[in-house]
């Protein structure tokens, strides 16, 4: 294996050297970005970076750059599609027990680690204990009381509360430990290999997919730090990362490359003051969520990289209510009249809401660390001012802003969170997310019925909730912001990037060598 290893190094290097050369300005990211090369692209080497100074344990690490690897190198259960359906990777089947308080797990069988390994029941329950407590997974597993493997092929998972779409939490890297190896094994295309102190990603051999694989070896580039990622990116020596255009750490990369954009469970959204203030009453919000162009925000202030949603779930899940949906979009006349039947007259001279001669006056805060969402917020005054609304815009550093919040000075806010793959806004609605104090029993209710419910009773339930949350309003979604998977151009075609793996399905990859 090392010599086959070092050969095929050889070759890689020689790749990498045939590649240099003097580089295109780069295009203008887009949503779908797929630029036609304007002359034959460069015989350049797949290569990632990775922070050696940063645990490459995919359950235990935080690094986001180790974390790009994970998908190569582990599965999990299950895995998320871009619809965010969960597809069994490593279960072969699972269900819920007659009370929904456990779900019984089979493995498939016939799945073997790197090394050869049989992958058993154990193997599974010790990732998922462990995930339990790691700051990457315990949040979305904080319903999982105990995790158990009856036998090799079965494991039994308990909650706290029913969960009729568990599976869509499961996946979890299942891994191997091994105290010789640069990392836990997994079973997925590659494995980790050191060839002297330089790390590697080698083929996995007992992987069903290791022969379709449009790279044998893939060499790993150290980093340190997002200014060490940049230039590695644009000098070549790494030719794919991954970002988020919007985010406040987006990185400044300047070589020619191609964009693919992938869906993410990141939420932002409008949050009200539900407690006092003129947001207290659900007619102002109601009327205020239909004041807000989504789409535009989508396309101009958030570049194309974000899809609007009216709901705290994306429209391409199966749970996502349209009627529902429908009483939240953009509707500035009938946003007029929720006004209207609230109380509030224009002023003849200022053109202001009035209400008992108290003009509808609201503060907006917004943090001042992402221009992204500042431009988001601008937008949104804008929207407000036009219905007649004074508004107070005010923008505070990152701890000014979450102290204003806990201490409920605001009327309205921005805000973003990345929910679980199940999509529960329960964080949002009853949580430690509710800034804005709300409290609603029935939709409380309508949430607990619909997260135990599986099949038909689930769509069913859903709709429930939504048409509750619809005329309640505790907040208004803007969108979910998307993430991009950046690649140099013309390498390779057929990218297929998910939230949690940037390379899914590579073997269905077309590299410019195979063209």
């Amino acid at each position: 294996m090392r010599r086959r290893l070092s050969l095929l190094l050889a070759v890689c290097l020689g790749l990498t050297l045939l590649g240099c050369g003097q580089e295109d300005p780069a295009p203008s990211p887009s949503e779908t970005a797929s630029p036609v090369p304007s002359r034959a692209p460069e015989a350049v080497q797949f290569s990632l970076a990775y922070e050696p100074a940063a645990a490459l344990h995919p359950i235990t690490g935080e690094s986001q750059v180790n974390q790009d690897l994970t998908g190569l190198v582990y599965q999990g259960l299950y895995e998320l599609d871009n619809q965010f359906v969960p597809q069994p990777v490593l279960a072969e089947s699972a269900a819920p027990a007659e009370d929904g308080y456990s779900w019984t797990i089979s493995v498939k069988s016939g799945v073997v680690f790197s090394d050869g390994t049989p992958l058993t029941a154990q193997h599974a329950a010790q990732s998922l204990d462990l995930a339990r407590t790691s700051a990457l997974y315990a949040a979305r597993l904080s319903a999982v009381t105990g995790v158990a493997a009856a036998d090799d092929v079965t494991l039994t998972v308990y909650l706290s509360a029913p969960n009729g779409n568990l599976p869509a939490l499961l996946d979890v890297p299942i891994v191997l430990e091994r105290a010789d190896a640069p990392a836990p094994l997994g079973t997925g295309y590659y494995q980790y290999e050191l060839a002297g102190e330089r790390l590697y990603l080698q083929a996995n051999p007992n992987h069903s997919a290791a022969a379709a694989l449009p790279y044998a070896v893939i060499p790993l580039a150290a980093v340190s730090g997002a200014n060490e990622r940049i230039a590695a990116f644009d000098s070549g020596d790494v030719t794919a990362v991954t970002t988020e255009f919007s985010a406040a750490y987006a990185l400044g990369y300047s070589s020619s490359y191609e964009t693919c954009d992938y869906p993410t469970t990141s939420l932002l959204y409008v949050g009200f003051k539900t407690t006092g203030g003129a947001c207290q009453t659900a007619a102002v919000r109601q009327a205020f969520a239909k004041a807000f162009d989504r789409k535009t925000l989508a396309q101009v202030q958030l570049s194309g990289h974000a899809d609007p949603a009216c709901l705290p779930m994306p429209s391409v899940c199966k749970d996502y209510d349209e009627q529902s949906a429908a009483l939240l979009g953009r509707d500035l006349e009938g946003a007029a009249a929720l006004l209207a039947q609230a109380g509030y007259e224009r002023g003849e001279e200022d053109q202001l809401l009035y209400r008992r001669n108290e003009a509808l006056a609201v503060t907006l805060l917004v943090n001042s660390d992402n221009e992204s969402r500042q431009a988001v917020a601008e937008a949104l005054a804008q929207a407000l001012q036009g219905l007649g609304v004074s508004v107070t815009l005010s923008t505070l550093p990152w701890n000014e802003y979450i102290a204003a919040l806990t201490a409920g000075r605001f009327d309205l806010y921005i805000g973003e969170v990345c929910l679980t793959g199940d999509f529960d806004p329960a964080p949002l609605l009853t949580g430690a997310l509710n800034y804005g104090g709300y409290e609603n029993w029935a939709l409380t209710q309508a949430l607990g019925t619909w997260r135990a419910a599986r099949g038909e009773e689930r769509t069913q339930a859903a709709q429930a909730l939504w048409a509750q949350f619809a005329q309640d309003v505790p907040i208004a979604p803007l969108c979910f912001k998307r993430g991009s998977l950046l690649v140099r151009w013309g390498m390779v075609s057929g990218l297929q990037p998910t939230r949690a793996n940037p390379f899914y399905r590579m073997e269905e990859w077309t590299t410019a060598a195979s063209r």
